[in-house]
């Protein structure tokens, strides 16, 4: 088999699977509005986000007879039944995923012991990397995102002395926790969900929401730098995407 993809913790290969064809979208269509106003040319652009990414399989796979082609065809169903999305990879893009549902029936079309059948999964418009860490080093952290598209951090912190507040910047844009932080104290700050916990417990009614601003991580480098100074140790992790 000159490629395949993993799915739901397993490899097309455990099932006999062979990859005839697929359509792998470049970019996701994006859920762009127009709207035309009479006695005007053109028309005013309304920008949107990116809509999910769908691709296409063509898969075969062979039986040692009719009832043994039936058997397989059960245990590939119940593998690629799943409730949630979960991960799909791909042998030449190692090291990238998507989070993938299977989207329609799957229909095999039999001729004696070989079954071929369509696959078309639906996933969220990015791929994604491995989890990428830094650590702040005296207050600053400078961090790589290798991705072409922005990526959004989680700041963990403990605190190793009394402070009244917690902030992050990046540029113009800063979170900004306000507690009376004790000595041993735990600070999260997810900028993908917007969940701040503090001590694990969920602590948002401390954000200063007025000003703070979840930020992402663009392409390429970023510094960023937490204030008070030496109040904590830190760290920023991350997912890098790609379009």
């Amino acid at each position: 088999m000159g490629y395949g993809f993993s799915f739901n913790g397993r490899h097309c290969s455990e099932f006999g699977l062979a990859v005839k064809n697929r359509n792998r979208q470049l970019l996701p269509a994006v859920n762009d509005r127009y709207l035309e106003i009479p006695d005007r040319h053109g028309s005013y652009h309304f920008p949107g986000e990116l809509q999910d990414r769908i691709i296409e399989l063509e898969c075969a796979f062979m039986g040692v007879s009719r009832e043994n082609l039936r058997e397989k065809a059960r245990q590939i169903a119940a593998w690629l039944y799943t409730k949630e999305r979960t991960i799909l990879s791909f042998d030449d893009d190692p090291d990238r995923y998507y989070l993938a549902k299977l989207d329609g029936a799957i229909d095999p079309e039999q001729l004696s012991v070989l079954a071929t059948f369509s696959l078309v999964f639906r996933c969220e418009p990015l791929a994604y990397g491995a989890e990428i860490q830094e650590n702040f080093i005296s207050d600053a952290a400078t961090i790589t995102n290798p991705g072409t598209f922005e990526a959004l951090p989680i700041f963990n912190a403990t605190f190793t002395a009394i402070a009244s507040e917690w902030k992050v910047t990046l540029g113009t844009k800063y979170v900004r926790v306000v507690h009376a932080f004790q000595i041993g104290d735990t600070l999260e700050v997810n900028c993908a969900t917007g969940a701040v916990l503090i001590n694990g417990v969920r602590a948002i009614d401390k954000l200063d929401w007025q000003n703070s601003e979840f930020f992402a991580l663009p392409p390429g480098e970023s510094t960023m730098t937490i204030t008070p100074a030496a109040v904590c140790t830190a760290t920023v992790k991350f997912n890098p995407r790609w379009l």
